[in-house]
């Protein structure tokens, strides 16, 4: 990087110091305000963990397929438009008003060709996924050879790498500026262009951006998206649409991107056409230009609404992990409410249940038992069912016979508590059933600690005892 300060000693005049001048207005500093100072940090907040959340669940093995390996990758591009984007546009626009951020566009130097490089990432990695799609829809022959999951990776490395080399010029062609505002009387520093961008301006930053930032891709997804959508609505007319709920989520979520882009990014087009082929006030092409990138950065914060709304694997794998992380969240800091003891740490979170202790007069207790419910939701059944298995090992009866690795002392497995209700388990295929399982310590030295269970069939109909489900 280049930090050229030209001029003499005693010069306090730039190149660029009429941008101090001739492109505010009343209107443009209230809706500036509005827009960039105040709306786009929070709007910034929120896509940086809206996109952290789609990174870490596009990672998933449930969600790994060729359309969410795009997907993956625009997370990771969208979140760097947005941490440019707020370098760029909201310390630009907020140093007016903070006076300490006279300094930043040191950081905006550093940051904007890094900025380019995320928007244009994230314009072909949305490209490559409507590819992907189409191929899905249209060409399902030739899908299975393409829509594989390294073939897109292959293609995302492609986009990042090329992506890299075509912005990289864009870090000597600007540079930082002594420049005297009129204004407020003071020096500041303003970024200005170098004599490279003079050169390849033309060529580079307005042909060549207007057709491959804009155009291509603009109407390329135009094109692609109008066909899916018109090849999914004759599917299902004819009645040929994919059985596969999966495929069939994905086609949209896909559609609704592209949707989602085009809007977005519209304006940005319309704005490029205006500064390059027409002479529009300063103040206009200011606002609108605040407007796009507003747009831009809205378009990377939300896309995760979209996976949401549309896609249903996508659904279930969040609301699995939002399940975890306030089961954690409750577990670390509502200890006030549950005692440390009565905490279950079991990964099929087993039922527990409630005990009430009454006194009686004579200063004896009893035991009240109080049964949850006992229902699972359809996010645990898989595993339940899973554990149901008979080779699943917690289900297995346990004996000195199949535990030959342990020095059992001496003791006879089939010492009857006298609590057997004449039932046998089968060791093959084990049964569950309600017990009560005390732990009871012999008084003799000589005997170990002994486990008795009884059915509850046995009990008294005034009797109560206290159970855990396993």
């Amino acid at each position: 990087m280049i930090l050229d300060w030209e001029g003499s000693e005693n010069s306090t005049e730039c190149l660029c110091s009429d941008i101090q001048r001739d492109d505010y207005s009343p209107f443009f500093e209230w809706a500036n305000y509005w827009t960039i100072i105040l709306a786009l940090p929070v709007l910034s907040v929120f896509g940086v963990l809206t996109n952290i959340i789609n990174v870490f669940l596009y990672t998933r093995k449930r969600l790994q397929n060729s359309a969410n390996t795009y997907l993956l990758f625009l997370a990771c591009s969208d979140f760097m438009v947005i941490v440019t984007g707020l370098f760029i546009f909201w310390i630009d626009s907020a140093r007016s008003y903070i006076p300490e951020l006279t300094q930043a566009p040191y950081t905006t130097v550093y940051t904007l060709p890094f900025g380019y490089m995320a928007q244009t990432c994230s314009i072909y990695f949305t490209v490559a996924a409507a590819v992907d799609c189409f191929m899905n829809v249209c060409w399902k022959t030739q899908a299975k050879h393409y829509c594989t999951v390294r073939r897109a990776k292959e293609i995302c490395i492609s986009i990042v790498v090329l992506s890299i080399l075509y912005n990289s010029l864009r870090f000597p062609q600007f540079n930082l500026r002594k420049c005297f505002n009129d204004i407020t009387k003071e020096e500041v520093i303003e970024i200005c262009p170098t004599s490279l961008f003079v050169t390849i301006n033309s060529v580079y930053n307005i042909y060549m951006y207007m057709v491959l930032m804009t155009l291509l891709p603009f109407f390329f997804l135009l094109c692609i998206n109008a066909i899916i959508v018109k090849r999914q609505s004759k599917a299902k007319t004819d009645g040929s649409a994919p059985k596969n709920e999966g495929t069939s989520d994905d086609t949209i979520t896909m559609i609704m991107v592209v949707i989602l882009f085009l809007a977005c990014n519209t304006l940005a087009l319309v704005v490029n056409f205006i500064e390059n082929f027409t002479e529009p006030s300063p103040v206009l092409l200011n606002f609108l230009s605040d407007t796009s990138n507003f747009l831009v950065v809205f378009n990377s914060s939300v896309n995760c609404i979209i996976y949401f709304i549309f896609n249903q694997d996508y659904r279930d794998v969040f609301k699995i992990y939002w399940k975890k992380v306030k089961r954690m969240l409750y577990e670390e800091y509502c200890c006030c409410c549950v005692s440390s003891g009565s905490r279950s740490y079991s990964a099929y979170q087993p039922v527990s249940t409630r005990l009430v202790i009454d006194k009686v007069q004579n200063g004896s207790s009893s035991t009240k038992l109080i049964l949850p419910s006992l229902d699972l939701n359809k996010s645990d059944q898989a595993s339940f069912a899973e554990s149901e298995s008979p080779a699943f090992p917690i289900w297995q009866p346990l004996t000195t016979i199949n535990l030959p690795n342990v020095d059992w002392p001496n003791i006879d497995d089939e010492i009857d508590s006298g609590w057997d209700d004449g039932s046998q388990i089968s060791s093959r295929t084990p049964k569950r059933w309600l017990a009560e399982v005390n732990i009871v310590d012999m008084e003799s030295s000589e005997c170990h600690p002994r486990i008795y269970v009884r059915p509850l069939n046995q009990l008294s109909k005034n009797e109560t005892i206290s159970i855990t489900a396993l």
